[in-house]
This record gives C-alpha cells, sequence and structure tokens, in this order.
C-alpha cells in the first residue's frame, strides 16, 4: 500500500501512528475479578412500586378466592391432585390466627426474594426445626395458583435423596402457600462468605456431593435449571443439597412452553437458543465449582461472559487448581453441549472415584466420633444418676487416665 504525502511531498506524519488493534483473549484478565469482601447478608426489600390506582380486586370481589381461606393440605401423589382439610390437635379454627402461627414456632428469616421468603420454625408437633417457604403476595387467580402450587408437585416428585432438600408437607391458606422442608444451617453460599475461598478438596467433596443430587434428578428425566450456591444448601456435617426446585423443568412432560432460564451467571449457552437438556445443568455446576474453588466473582455480562462460554477459563484464576480438576472444569463447560459429559461420565472420573474413596473415609470417621460423644453422653448421664453429680471427674479418670484435653 502506497504511504500517504503530505501537500509537500513529503511522508506524513500520520503514516507513522499505530493503528488500533482488537483485544482477544490474551488480555482476557481484564474481564474477571476476584470475590470482594460482602457485608452480611441482608433480607429487605425495596418499597414496592406505587399503584396509580386499586387494585381490580377490591373494587370487584372474587368469590373462588373464597376456598383458598381455609387452611388445605397439597399433595399430588397419585394421579390427581389432592387437596383436604388440615388437622392437628394444635390447629383451632375458630381463632383468626393463621395455621403456621398456631402450629410452628417462627425462630428467624432465612431469606427473603421477590417470589416468597424462608424461615426457621420449630414444629410444635414434633418440637424439630424445619424451613418453611411462604409465597410473598397472595394468589392473584386461578392460573396464578397452579403455577405456584407446580412446585410443590415438583418437590414431591424429586422424591427423597441425601443429595436433595427433602420435602415435608405443603398447604395453602388465605391466599397464600407453604413448602415445609427439612432444615439446613445455610446455602454454599454462605458458607463460601463465611469461610473465605474453598481448599480443593473441599470443592471436590462438594462437586461428589452434588453430582450425585443432579443424577437423582436427571435419572428421573428432570433438569433442575437453576443451580448456584444460593440453591444448593449444606447439612451440618457439611454434606451438600440441591435445593430450590422452582425452575425445575420436567422432560416426560413434552412441554417446554413454561420453562424459564435460571440467573444469568450460570446459564448454560445453549439456552439462548432454546436447547434445554441435561448438559444445562452440568454447565451451571461447571460454574459453580469454578467459582468456589478459585474465588472468582462471575460476570453478569459482557465480554467476560462471552469468553466463560467460548471455553475459555482464566489462567490466573486456574492456576492453582490440580491438572486433574482443571480438565473436569474444561469438560463441562464444553461450549457444544452435545460434547459435554454426562453426570454419570463425570462421576465415573478418576477424579471423582478417588473423592469418592476419601468421602467415605471422612464420614466414617465423623460417624465414629458423634457414635462416641453420644454414647459418652449416655455414660455421663448414668452415672449421675447412679453415683450422684459428683462422679463425673471420677468417671473421665476410668475412662481416659491421666490424658489432659
Amino acid at each position: 500500500m502506497p504511504v500517504p504525502l503530505d501537500c509537500s511531498g513529503a511522508e506524513s506524519q500520520m503514516s507513522h501512528t499505530p493503528l488500533p488493534v482488537p483485544v482477544y483473549f490474551k488480555e482476557a484478565e481484564c474481564s474477571f475479578s476476584i470475590k470482594k469482601n460482602r457485608q452480611p447478608l441482608s433480607y429487605t426489600l425495596p418499597p414496592p412500586p406505587r399503584h396509580k390506582s386499586i387494585t381490580v380486586s377490591r373494587i370487584f370481589s372474587d368469590r373462588r378466592l373464597q376456598p383458598w381461606t381455609k387452611p388445605r393440605s397439597v399433595s399430588f401423589h397419585g394421579l390427581h391432585k389432592q387437596e383436604s382439610p388440615l388437622h392437628s390437635h394444635l390447629y383451632d379454627a375458630s381463632k383468626r390466627e393463621l395455621f403456621f402461627s398456631q402450629c410452628f414456632q417462627k425462630l428467624s428469616c432465612l431469606g427473603r426474594g421477590s417470589f416468597g421468603e424462608v424461615y426457621k420454625v420449630r414444629s410444635h408437633e414434633d418440637g424439630q426445626l424445619y424451613a418453611v417457604k411462604r409465597s410473598v403476595e397472595p394468589f392473584r387467580g386461578e392460573g396464578d395458583r397452579q403455577r405456584k402450587l407446580a412446585e410443590v408437585r415438583k418437590h414431591e416428585h424429586v422424591g427423597h435423596h441425601p443429595n436433595c432438600v427433602s420435602f415435608v408437607q405443603a398447604w395453602e391458606e388465605r391466599g397464600q402457600l407453604y413448602i415445609q422442608t427439612e432444615l439446613c444451617p445455610g446455602t454454599l453460599l454462605q458458607y463460601c462468605e463465611e469461610h473465605g475461598p474453598l481448599s480443593e478438596w473441599q470443592a471436590q467433596t462438594f462437586l461428589w456431593d452434588m453430582l450425585q443430587g443432579l443424577r437423582h434428578l436427571h435419572d428421573r428425566n428432570f433438569l433442575h435449571m437453576d443451580i448456584k450456591p444460593a440453591n444448593i444448601f449444606v447439612s451440618s456435617t457439611n454434606v451438600c443439597k440441591l435445593g430450590d426446585f422452582g425452575l425445575m423443568l420436567e422432560l416426560d412432560s413434552g412441554d417446554l412452553r413454561d420453562a424459564q432460564e435460571g440467573d444469568p451467571r450460570y446459564m448454560a449457552p445453549e439456552l439462548l437458543h432454546g436447547e434445554y437438556t441435561k448438559a444445562a445443568d452440568v454447565f451451571s455446576l461447571g460454574i459453580t465449582i469454578l467459582e468456589i474453588a478459585c474465588n472468582m466473582e462471575l460476570p453478569n455480562g459482557g465480554e467476560g461472559w462471552q469468553q466463560l462460554r467460548q471455553g475459555y477459563l482464566p489462567p490466573e484464576f486456574t492456576a492453582g487448581l490440580s491438572v486433574e480438576l482443571q480438565k473436569l472444569l474444561v469438560a463441562m463447560l464444553e461450549p457444544d453441549h452435545l460434547l459435554r459429559p454426562s453426570v454419570e461420565m463425570l462421576l465415573n472420573s478418576s477424579l471423582m472415584q478417588k473423592t469418592k474413596k476419601r468421602r467415605k473415609l471422612v464420614m466414617l470417621a465423623q460417624s465414629g466420633i458423634q457414635q462416641f460423644v453420644s454414647m459418652y453422653k449416655v455414660s455421663m448421664n448414668l452415672a449421675r444418676y447412679c453415683y450422684g453429680p459428683n462422679s463425673t471427674a471420677t468417671f473421665n479418670h476410668i475412662l481416659f487416665g491421666d490424658c489432659s484435653f
């Protein structure tokens, strides 16, 4: 190409000005960052938008709402939905208090969002702790009611599995839906915020747990569709459980018109094209492990979001991981969902098989310690009962000798 000349015939000074060049993946570190220290979780919601006028329901009363006022059990066991009055010796229908207030002690609010609020409660029936999710707004109509009740059906169809949050019961009262489940101390998101960056061993262990829970769903042709740390729960023994099945899809139904994508930070790329397969859950789980293992702030969009969905993993974050885990993450984040490994293939990988053996040893050790502590407490109570309150020191001397703790 000829060099441009100025008016005097000399070479133009502009000819030596460097032209801008596009930025490729070699400078991708600008798109990613480590997680920042967060403030304690706050569950206060912004005020709702002002209504320009009163709601239609205040002008025209809908008699169809009347059956929803009384507490009724909701269950989908069998071929059809079953609704029946709630029975409890603690519930008095003549009182104005809700069934929820009469039969449970509300201890704290675990979380609050646009779809519902979750409470830590103690049941007055058995004294056990549970989690109860209550819909925020009353049903807006029969269609809205059926959509919300669908979450109960999904919970029931999941069934019991040690790596899935267990469903207890559900009921509706005064136009609101209540779902009672087992209680876990917190989510994986809270666990990481409290304990800081996880070790690789912890990340591998949590991956093993989540893969088992995901296999349980996929074997029943369910897609979770919203796997992320906020929807993964950690038990008191550090076992991970999949939860929040509100967006779960049932492939056997063949109707994907109501399919909804979850958090865009964890969303598989093929969902943008309407491809709903089990591979989407594998991608979301891979992004989750990348986040917790590398203490990485996931991009909500932009260049970094695109790079993660084009098979690029930033080396400045993954350099500290073992080669085996890096290979597993690369496979889980494969852009082509047809080439992405299944849950069964991941569980059979050499890394997960080693994690399985180590996990079993840890669980056996924890079980042995718990049994010893339980036996010790029983023995101490028996000693106090037989020999009086001053027998504790004597019993410890017999049991442990001169060992000091």
